[in-house]
């Protein structure tokens, strides 16, 4: 092939054929070099090596889809100009190869610096067809591949203009580019942006981090990022900063804004606050875990149950029930879990230290986004206290029912034989006189057992040889004919009035029920033990003793409707010691008679408890 002869007229120029049929495959290569023989020849080559050659005006570049543009001297000024608008357009890499005669260096030598600079490369004349091969596929290749990276840069640019962060581009720790959510976070038009610096839109007193993250990237981290705020409307808005080399001095900046998560870390904070300082037990269990485990439990549950969070968390808290609660309760409770629905018990619970209490609890199941249960949220009350106090209510009603009931009857009874003239009209006033102390006696009763109800009264060292020396004195005015006997040590104890109603009570119950001249004996002694010193009160008569049917409150059984002691006193005298931590017992003496006995936590000297527990 020679070089083709310039001069050539546009209206010989050779029409490509038809293009829809063209196979994608391959690489079309524009020819605007002037019509001749050697252009008619290459044309001929290029199709019979699997290019597609198209001949073209350079006035028509623009408009044409191609991999590779072939121009000599004569066409080249004309084509270079379409080509400088095409890749400005495109971005990428459009080869020009320049057809000429002679060294490619020595031509490209001649050719002025703006023509110089749309050269690809050199095809010298004559042509050879290896050479020639050779040039096409590395330029059309590397069309090709320009493309795809424009493509991808394309995609890129798409991505970062609609992502929902904020990303900026720096260089020279300018911003250079900044995209649509850029502008949404600052409140300004993104490319108001361009030319300042970036750690301008950050607060003072966050720009040292900032500005050391963006002058060196890699400093962080790979997703670690750099807390700070920025200005919005001249609020301060908290924001992290992540920062990636691009290339150069260009730095990727990503800005996400997290005002609305921090809100929610903060609420969630507060959540997790008022859970832990709650004045209930808050508890929460996951069923879809083995044994549906507890994986929280707030500060209240820990003090309600004496166990800490490390020994409840990951355990079923069936744990903490007895061997004594109730079965009914339970299955009602296993039931409604199982079942996935709310429900409300009391139920026995025993504590770290053996101690048992009433536990109100409550649990609500947690629904996920399916409806299926995905948590168990528990609240717990202890109300030991209020079902004690409904238990010696219930007492006091069965008792004073009873009492009052038996009493009444006596009185309608005499008052009955006064009316019908049966027997001595004495004997029925003496009997309805009796009833009516007692019932006085019942009155008085009951109005202590209101006092011994209250939970509220705080506990105080109380030197309880000193209330015993006192209950005897005023129990030897009031029975004069009675012999009582103390022999007291100094012993102190942590004790409200209630101890002193209970030692009257069992002094005045130890003379009024004995059937002969009574004799009592008191005695108060300090005994030590393993877990410390106690204080022991015994009260001895030389009565008939307390029946069975009226010592359950001194040997610890309940009273039923069916069963129950005749009088309220001793219960009164057990509640009361209970409350102050003491036991009660009771053992009959010989030759006759019974022995009460009340055991109390002794004070030391100091009036502090003793014993390692204390």
């Amino acid at each position: 092939m020679s070089d083709p002869t310039p001069g050539a007229r546009a209206a010989d120029r050779i029409d490509s054929p038809p293009t829809d049929g063209d196979d994608p495959e391959r690489p079309r290569v524009v020819c605007c070099l002037r019509p001749g023989e050697d252009r008619r020849l290459l044309v001929e080559w290029l199709d019979e090596h699997g290019y597609e050659p198209v001949i073209a005006e350079p006035a028509d570049l623009e408009g044409l889809d191609f991999e590779c543009c072939l121009a000599d001297p004569g066409t080249l000024r004309a084509v270079a100009d379409g080509l400088r608008r095409i890749r400005e357009r495109e971005a990428t890499l459009v080869p020009c190869l320049l057809v000429a005669e002679g060294d490619p260096g020595a031509v490209l030598a001649r050719l002025p610096e703006d023509l110089a600079t749309v050269v690809t490369d050199v095809l010298s004349t004559p042509l050879r067809s290896a050479v020639l091969e050779r040039r096409l596929n590395t330029v059309t290749r590397a069309r090709s591949l320009s493309r795809e990276v424009a493509e991808s840069r394309e995609r890129y640019r798409r991505l970062i203009e609609q992502a929902p962060a904020a990303a900026f581009l720096v260089a020279d720790a300018t911003i250079t580019y900044a995209n649509a959510a850029a502008g949404r976070l600052l409140g300004t038009d993104p490319e108001d942006l361009a030319g300042r610096e970036f750690v301008s839109i950050i607060d003072p007193d966050c720009r040292d981090p900032v500005r050391r993250l963006i002058a060196d990237p890699d400093a962080a981290g790979e997703a670690e990022f750099v807390d700070a705020r920025i200005r919005r409307n001249d609020r301060p808005v908290p924001v992290e900063i992540a920062t990636t080399a691009v290339d150069g001095d260009t730095v990727q900046v990503i800005v996400h804004d997290v005002s609305r998560r921090q809100a929610r870390e903060d609420q969630l904070r507060l959540y997790r606050r008022a859970m832990d300082d709650a004045t209930i037990g808050i508890t929460i269990s996951n069923p879809s875990l083995p044994d549906n485990p507890l994986i929280y439990v707030n500060d209240e549950f820990e003090r309600l149950t004496g166990r800490s969070r490390e020994e409840m968390l990951g355990r079923n808290p069936r744990i903490l029930q007895t061997e004594d609660t109730d079965p009914e309760t339970v299955a009602r409770l296993r039931e409604a879990i199982a079942a996935g629905e709310p429900v409300s018990v009391e139920i026995l619970n025993r504590r770290a230290d053996g101690s048992e209490w009433y536990n109100a609890l409550d649990v609500t199941p947690i629904h996920g986004p399916d409806g299926e249960v995905e948590y168990f949220l528990g609240f717990q009350r202890d109300v030991t206290d209020r079902r004690e106090r409904e238990q010696r209510l219930a007492v006091l009603d069965r008792v004073l029912r009873h009492d009052l009931r038996n009493r009444l009857n006596v009185v309608i009874g005499h008052a009955s034989g006064i009316e019908a003239g049966e027997g001595e009209i004495a004997h029925h006033v003496d009997r309805i006189k009796k009833a009516s102390e007692n019932l006085l006696s019942l009155s008085n009763a009951a109005r202590r057992f209101r006092s011994a109800l209250r939970g509220d009264v705080d506990l105080e060292p109380v030197r309880l040889d000193e209330v015993i020396a006192t209950a005897a004195e005023e129990i030897r005015d009031e029975y004069p004919h009675a012999g009582i006997e103390t022999t007291l040590a100094s012993v102190s104890v942590l004790a409200n009035d209630s101890v002193a109603v209970a030692v009257e009570e069992l002094l005045t119950n130890a003379v009024v029920h004995c059937d002969r001249d009574p004799r009592v004996r008191v005695s108060l002694e300090r005994e030590a033990g393993g877990g410390g010193s106690a204080a022991v009160l015994r009260v001895a008569d030389n009565g008939p003793g307390i029946s069975e049917a009226d010592r359950g409150p001194l040997v610890g059984t309940a009273e039923t409707p069916t069963e129950h002691a005749s009088g309220i006193g001793l219960w009164l005298v057990r509640w009361t010691v209970e409350d102050v931590g003491g036991t009660v017992s009771y053992r009959e003496a010989e030759p006759r008679g019974a022995v009460v006995e009340l055991r109390f936590p002794a004070l030391d000297d100091a009036g502090t408890g003793s014993g390692a527990d204390d």
